[in-house]
């Protein structure tokens, strides 16, 4: 089992935290949720973090735009601009070097159960277009569970898409906050898929993001099931900056070991044989 630590990091303060994430041996998922800097950003700006993080041998992730965006909708209109916004920070996430762009699946739990079906067939076909775009950029894709009560969901749209370039990432706060399957449970069942993991922690109610070993997830039996799979892959810690180095202590007292410095490329790109 090999994994990698990246610390979670909005575009914005992202190149005041490369020293620290650097002297710490770790790498760095840039969150691209505000879609309106990502508006604002200069081409320029971003070649220059990415000269930089290429310098200080940082590896990167990037957590694509999600918040009011709607992949699977009966409005093709609001589909099509979802897709634009997405796209918008595919692109920002391939300046700045990133071959991991994570991508929230955008499941409500309001949705009926006799309407999941036409939910995931709506979002498959949104998603093929992603992953073309993805394959093109040389990106993979890693699906990110929200609010689903299971992983069947997921793990049928990821079956019937059936791309190199389209993985999983496994959120176990959420998948403790929002499912009635254990996190572990998740880290089982999308064993064949899942390139990277979020922790954070949450008492059960709500998508705290607490410092990891202060809430419900249970990491101990996170690192056995995923010690079970011999897991290989980035962790993000999806916390508060305070709450970095308590989670990191919590994971090591639980069994976690972290490689240090950038994540090699083959641990998530696709293999083809020649």
């Amino acid at each position: 089992m090999k994994l990698w630590l990246s610390r979670s990091e909005p575009l914005r303060t992202l190149r005041g935290t490369l020293p620290y994430v650097q002297e710490h041996g770790m790498n760095v998922t840039v969150r691209l949720t505000d879609a309106d800097y990502n508006r604002e950003v200069s081409v320029r700006d971003l070649e220059n973090m990415e000269r930089e993080i290429r310098d200080r041998k940082i590896s990167v992730t990037c957590f694509l735009p999600h918040h009011g965006l709607a992949l699977s909708c009966p409005d093709s209109r609001v589909m099509a601009y979802s897709r634009e916004v997405v796209l918008e920070g595919l692109e920002i996430g391939g300046i700045l070097g990133a071959k991991v762009a994570i991508l929230q699946s955008g499941f409500s739990n309001h949705i009926r159960p006799n309407g999941v079906h036409e939910w995931k067939d709506r979002f498959v076909e949104s998603l093929k277009e992603l992953v073309a775009v993805a394959e093109d950029e040389e990106i993979v894709l890693a699906l990110k569970n929200s609010f689903e009560p299971d992983n069947e969901l997921l793990l049928e749209v990821l079956e019937t898409i059936n791309s190199p370039w389209l993985r999983f990432c496994a959120d176990l706060g959420h998948a403790a906050c929002f499912s009635r399957v254990a996190p572990e449970e998740w880290v089982l069942a999308m064993k064949d898929y899942s390139i990277c993991y979020n922790f954070h922690d949450n008492e059960g109610l709500e998508d705290e993001h607490l410092a990891c070993g202060r809430g419900f997830v249970g990491y101990d039996g996170v690192f056995e099931a995923m010690k079970e799979i011999d897991a290989n892959g980035s962790i993000s810690l999806d916390v508060q900056p305070e709450d970095i180095a308590p989670s990191m202590d919590h994971l090591a007292s639980v069994g976690f070991e972290f490689q240090q410095g950038a994540m090699p490329e083959e641990i998530v790109m696709p293999v083809y044989d020649n």
